[in-house]
């Protein structure tokens, strides 16, 4: 169903009644999967869902927006009411906000609450680590999502960006293992990293260099594993990219 929507699309000036056939075929969508919700099938209907929101987004009209929005309302009630294993949790919020980052046709009237919920829902998950990885992903939404009034360009929002990921460094403060809060730390560097290499103004090099310090701070007090060997080996690779990319030098600590 959702490939012959694809199918009418492509032949949208051939056939002047293909919104109206589009419409019917979401239809049956939404009743197929309300059928595998009601069997309790959680895990294939919340991805189903949102694979049904990503081709309504590219139906580009309104009806199909209207579908959209409630795809992936769909997905968060499940995510909500069903979703109870915290890895399971992680994968289903990282999966809603990745697809919500994918689409381009939602009004802000409709992309701002579901942006808004993205974060919210990501706040609210049992383990801080998570917290954290599911907000700093929400920063995505604010920098290179986009809506239908923007005309398929990002948002850009570095303001929003910024705020996203001081929060996420902020949960990660709150992780008691010493060696997970220092692997969050160089996550979240490489995003700061990210975001500087394309243009996100508010993320400055003076806040890279304050977690570079802090991590080095850190460091020196994980004990010896085969984790704090990868962490020490992710963290001197990131330092080496920055080094070669950036007006900025890292001396050994």
């Amino acid at each position: 169903a959702m490939q012959l929507c694809r199918v009418y699309h492509d032949l949208a000036a051939d056939d002047e009644k293909w919104e109206k056939k589009v419409t019917k075929i979401l239809q049956y969508i939404n009743s197929l999967l309300s059928s595998l919700v009601k069997a309790e099938y959680w895990d294939l209907a919340l991805r189903l869902f949102l694979q049904a929101a990503l081709v309504c987004d590219l139906m580009g009209i309104q009806s199909a927006e209207t579908a959209g929005y409630e795809f992936v309302s769909q997905a968060f009630a499940i995510y909500e009411e069903e979703v109870s294993d915290s890895k399971a949790q992680l994968v289903a919020i990282s999966l809603i906000i990745a697809t919500f980052e994918r689409s381009i046709n939602f009004s802000e009237e409709n992309h701002e609450p579901l942006r808004s919920q993205c974060l919210r829902a990501s706040s609210k998950l049992l383990k801080k680590p998570d917290q954290c990885r599911a907000v700093s992903l929400c920063a995505h939404l604010y920098w290179s999502g986009k809506n239908r009034e923007m005309a398929g360009k990002p948002m850009e929002e570095g303001k929003k960006v910024l705020d996203c990921m001081k929060k996420a460094v902020r949960i990660s403060n709150q992780c008691m293992e010493p060696s997970v809060q220092v692997q969050l730390f160089v996550e979240l560097l490489n995003k700061y990293i990210y975001f500087l290499d394309n243009g996100c103004n508010d993320v400055s090099e003076v806040m890279i260099a304050q977690l570079i310090g802090k991590i080095r701070e850190d460091m020196p007090g994980l004990e010896a594993s085969e984790a704090t060997s990868q962490i020490t080996s992710h963290f001197k690779t990131t330092l080496e990219y920055i080094t070669a990319q950036h007006s900025m030098s890292f001396p050994d600590a």
